[in-house]
């Protein structure tokens, strides 16, 4: 019988309706599974990571959530199974997810099944990640501690425009304008939006060149801003993109039609939004935000409000 491979490419599958087996591996200690169905759904738990289906009476949920705390530690990867239970079939119909890593989550819901006639249908509902930066994956995972895991895929993209003032040479050399492209990235990410652009507004726009939004930082700290005397916000494009501002003296106009991140050191600033501080002397503002998590989640959660 067929063995199947479902994730983020191939997230759905039809397979006979017969008796399962639901099972995860990996790192899971520190993991409990869980078959959350109608108040007449069978399930025969054997342990705390495997349980059977006989029937399915109605739509079926797969959820892992932590045991003993509130978030799966770092580096939490788990393996989702899902396989006819006939003890009398040597090859039986067997369904493999991805592996999906959720350290920092809390209860993820891995798939969904929906008995229809003589099928069932197996629908991923979590995918495994992108690869990112350290930062922007520490943003990523910071803000879901707001969304929660959603879908691996959302339409819909995200335009950081980042200021090119005279004032902003400091914040460019601490790295706090890298920095915040990275959390963009991330919390994009977190949202289920992969398409992610940047320009540098002076007195013109000039778009940064990434093939794609692993690559964005790294064009940035290529790119060689010309210093203005200010931002033509005007000059922006107009498009479908959900334009975040990152400058360090966004304007009440500037507030009302755009999301901001402000680089700024002013903390009556947070009422406004998302701002990002300044690192210590002689620290790079990536590295600082690491260490600190705490800061990085105020950031990502006001990004959030403002996405969402």
């Amino acid at each position: 019988m067929p063995i199947y491979v479902v994730g983020a490419r191939n997230q759905r599958v039809q397979i006979p309706n017969q008796a399962l087996t639901v099972s995860i591996t990996g790192v899971v200690g520190g993991a409990a599974l869980e078959v959350q169905g109608g108040p007449d759904q069978p399930v025969v738990r054997s342990t705390a990571h495997q349980a059977v289906l006989p029937s399915l009476t109605g739509p079926v949920t797969v959820v892992v959530r932590p045991v003993g705390t509130d978030r799966f530690g770092a580096g939490t990867l788990i393996h989702l199974a899902i396989a006819h239970d006939n003890p009398g079939d040597v090859d039986p119909v067997q369904v493999m997810f991805d592996p999906v890593d959720v350290g920092g989550d809390t209860v993820v819901t891995f798939a969904a099944l929906t008995p229809n006639g003589t099928q069932i249908e197996v629908a991923v509902s979590a995918v495994a990640d992108t690869p990112l930066s350290p930062l922007a994956a520490a943003a990523r995972t910071s803000a879901r501690k707001v969304t929660g895991r959603g879908p691996g895929n959302s339409d819909g993209s995200v335009l950081l425009a980042i200021d090119t003032s005279a004032s902003m040479r400091r914040w460019f050399a601490d790295g706090s304008a890298f920095a915040a492209a990275d959390i963009v990235i991330g919390v994009a990410d977190a949202l289920g939006v992969k398409d992610v652009s940047a320009v540098l507004v002076g007195a013109e726009v000039t778009p940064v060149p990434a093939g794609d939004g692993g690559a964005l930082v790294e064009a940035l700290r290529q790119t060689e801003p010309r210093w203005s005397a200010g931002a033509k916000w005007s000059r922006l494009p107009a498009g479908p993109a959900r334009t975040v501002i990152c400058s360090d003296f966004p304007t009440s106009a500037v507030r009302q039609k755009f999301p901001v991140l402000a680089l700024s050191n002013d903390r009556r600033l947070d009422a406004d939004g998302a701002r990002l501080p300044s690192p210590r002397p002689g620290n790079e503002a990536g590295a600082e935000l690491l260490a600190h998590p705490p800061v990085l989640d105020r950031i990502t959660a006001a990004l959030v409000r403002t996405l969402t």
